[in-house]
């Protein structure tokens, strides 16, 4: 029997009380698991290599959120005050996507995740 296909979940960085957490929704990890095996990817301060990681990835979710793209990275205005952003998020899923683009590895984007899309896209 063949192995399952690991797929790729993007996390958030939130902080949850007085810790600074990885979250991802269980919607996501439960939908990715109909494919594969969901591996979940926490947006830690300094990303892992994106070429390393998805050599050992068949695929890639790309989430939903509760915040939002910076501007700064599609050269946007600035946001509403009370926009939540996510920079650790920012600094690893933009150039992952890029690279899975580039590679031909399958992306899925869904609400933020699109948004990732259009920034990557240009």
């Amino acid at each position: 029997m063949p192995p399952m296909p690991l797929i790729g979940v993007t996390a958030c960085r939130q902080t949850l009380g007085k810790y600074d957490s990885h979250t991802v929704g269980d919607k996501y990890v439960e939908a990715a698991g109909h494919a594969g095996v969901p591996v979940v990817l926490p947006a830690r301060s300094v990303p892992s290599d994106p070429q390393a990681l998805l050599a050992h990835l068949d695929g890639l979710l790309f989430t939903g959120s509760p915040s939002n793209v910076e501007p700064h990275h599609y050269q946007g205005p600035a946001s509403l005050a009370g926009t939540h952003h996510d920079a650790a998020r920012d600094a690893y899923t933009l150039p992952l996507l890029r690279l899975a683009i580039d590679r031909g590895i399958p992306v899925f984007c869904i609400c933020r995740g699109f948004q990732e899309l259009n920034v990557a896209l240009g």
